[in-house]
C-alpha cells in the first residue's frame, strides 16, 4: 500500500524517467532533420535557425529531467534530520535541544602550598621534608626568636601589669631555651639552617608585628595574647609532628622533650590572661 508521500516520489522519479528518454529519443532525430536541411539549402538563411533550435531543444530537455531529478529527491528526504555538527574539543560545544549539558573537562593542577599562610601553625606545622638536624634547630630556634621579638614589644608598650608580667615571663624562659639549644648545637656540632617553614614563619610575624604596633590600650593587649596563645600552640604541633619525627640525635630529641612542658605551661598561663581581659 502506497502512502501519498511514496505515491508522489515515485511519479517525479517516472517524470525525469519520460524526460531523459524524450530528450535521447528526440537530439538524434532532430539532428538528422536538420543535417538533411542543410544539405539541401546550404545556403539556406533557415539552416542557422534550425541548428539554434536543435540547441535549445537538447537544452530544455537536460534541464527538465534535472528539474524533475532534483524534485523528486527533495521530496524523498523532506524529513530527515541535519546530522550533528562536530566540534572539535578546542571549541565551546553547544548542546543539541534534549541532550544533557556537557561539563567542561578541566586540565589537572598542581597544587601548591600557600607563601604567606593566615596562622602561625601552619608555618610551624609545616611538614617540609627535611633529613638534617641542622633544619630541625634551625626551625626551633626560629620560633623562640619570634616570641621574644613580641614579649619585647608587649613588654614595652603593654598598660597591663598582668600581660607585662606575661610578657616577662616569655623573655626568661625563651631566651633559656635559645640558649640551651645553641649550646646542645655546638656540641654536636649541628650548624642550623633554615628551610621553607622556618622563612614563612619569619615574614608571617614581620606582618603581626607591624599590625600589632598599630594597637594601643585594651586593643593591644587582647591581640597579644591571642596571638601568643596561637603561636605556643602551633609550636606544641611543631614539636610534636615535624621536629621529633624527623630529630635524629637523641640529645637532641630529649631537648625538644623537656621544651614541651614549658610551652604547654605558656598555654595555660595564655588561656588564663586572655579569660581575665575578656571579664574586663
Amino acid at each position: 500500500m502506497f502512502t501519498h508521500k511514496g505515491c508522489r516520489v515515485k511519479s517525479l522519479r517516472l517524470l525525469w524517467c519520460f524526460a531523459a528518454f524524450a530528450s535521447a529519443v528526440t537530439a538524434p532525430l532532430l539532428y538528422r532533420r536538420t543535417a538533411e536541411s542543410a544539405r539541401s539549402t546550404r545556403n539556406a538563411p533557415g539552416s542557422t535557425y534550425m541548428k539554434r533550435l536543435l540547441t535549445a531543444a537538447v537544452a530544455a530537455s537536460v534541464l527538465g529531467a534535472c528539474h524533475f531529478h532534483s524534485r523528486a529527491w527533495v521530496a524523498q528526504h523532506a524529513n530527515d534530520k541535519a546530522p550533528a555538527k562536530v566540534v572539535d574539543d578546542t571549541q565551546p560545544v553547544v548542546s543539541q535541544a534534549g541532550e544533557p549539558a556537557r561539563k567542561p573537562v578541566r586540565e589537572p593542577v598542581l597544587e601548591t602550598e600557600p607563601s604567606s599562610p593566615s596562622t602561625a601553625s601552619q608555618q610551624m606545622t609545616r611538614s617540609s621534608i627535611f633529613t638534617s638536624d641542622g633544619r630541625t634547630v634551625g626551625r626551633f630556634l626560629m620560633a623562640n626568636d619570634v616570641v621574644l621579638s613580641f614579649a619585647k614589644i608587649a613588654y614595652a608598650n603593654s598598660g597591663s601589669e598582668e600581660v607585662r608580667g606575661f610578657a616577662r615571663r616569655m623573655l626568661t624562659d625563651h631566651t633559656q631555651l635559645i640558649a640551651t639549644m645553641r649550646a646542645l648545637s655546638a656540641e654536636l656540632e649541628i650548624s642550623p639552617s633554615d628551610d621553607g617553614g622556618s622563612r614563612d614563619l619569619r615574614d608571617f610575624s614581620t606582618l603581626q608585628r607591624d599590625s600589632l604596633r598599630a594597637l594601643d590600650g585594651r586593643a593591644f593587649d587582647n591581640a597579644y595574647v591571642a596571638m601568643e596563645l596561637d603561636r605556643h600552640r602551633a609550636m606544641l604541633s611543631m614539636i610534636d609532628d615535624v621536629l621529633l619525627p624527623r630529630a635524629h640525635s637523641g640529645e637532641l630529641r630529649e631537648l625538644l622533650a623537656s621544651a614541651r612542658p614549658i610551652i604547654a605551661a605558656h598555654v595555660a598561663h595564655a588561656e588564663q590572661l586572655q579569660a581575665t581581659l575578656a571579664r574586663r
